[in-house]
């Protein structure tokens, strides 16, 4: 009897994103926020988390997608990962309009966009001043997270660098209803109702909490790439 030959398994490849629009930022930096307003835009943000004392109006965000910007960043385009990776792409593509996602650990965002059609994504990046987003964590109790605040902001200048159809804001802006907030949406092809911004949800402010000399440098640096994105 012949030794037959045992079955090649198929390659899993990564789905092709068809219309990528995500909300990107560092926990506690107005990431929840950005989604109201595309939401008010037409947006679509699928959910496993509701609203409590922290985010009144919900957060906006999956929870496989959340455990998976974790994997990625730890082991990149596993089997394991490229499956879950393609759950969620299926989801974003087959939304009757248009369906968006947040992205908090930020590096992860490169992974989306290496399986973007034609390279073609939208970005808002959201970032907030570093002690105000150090102290609304340990409100909540939070003293670690896998990225510090440097490194998940560090990722985001690359990817805002590398992502043509991009912005950043910041969330002072944001809750300050700054007049540039609506020009630089628009930019991404969203006319946003900034009356969904509710100033008194805000959690933390003008905290006194010590920063290094390199988060102040890059907070600058932020600031910096904002005012471009409102021109």
């Amino acid at each position: 009897m012949e030794n037959q030959a045992a079955p090649v398994k198929e390659e899993i490849r990564p789905k092709v994103l068809k219309n990528g629009i995500f909300v990107v930022g560092h926990p506690r930096s107005g990431t929840s926020l950005a989604c109201q307003l595309l939401k008010s835009a037409g947006v679509d943000f699928p959910s496993d988390f509701g609203a409590d004392e922290y985010n009144k109006s919900g957060y906006f965000e999956l929870q496989t997608g959340k455990e998976l910007e974790k994997k990625l960043i730890d082991k990149a385009m596993t089997e394991e990962n490229v499956i879950e990776l393609n759950k969620i792409v299926e989801r974003l593509n087959k939304g009757s309009g248009l369906t968006g996602l947040k992205i908090v650990h930020v590096p992860a965002l490169f992974f989306f966009r290496h399986i973007a059609k034609d390279k073609k994504m939208r970005v808002v990046f959201i970032f907030r001043n570093p002690a105000d987003v150090k102290s609304s964590m340990y409100k909540r109790g939070i003293s670690q997270f896998k990225l510090s605040w440097f490194e998940n902001n560090n990722a985001l200048v690359a990817a805002h660098e590398n992502i043509p159809k991009s912005i950043v804001i910041s969330y002072e802006a944001l809750l300050g209803g700054h007049p540039g907030i609506g020009n630089a949406f628009k930019k991404l092809g969203f006319t946003v109702d900034t009356a969904v911004i509710r100033k008194e949800e805000q959690t933390q402010k003008n905290s006194r909490i010590v920063l290094g000399a390199d988060e102040m440098k890059l907070y600058k640096l932020l600031r910096k790439l904002e005012k471009k994105s409102y021109r």
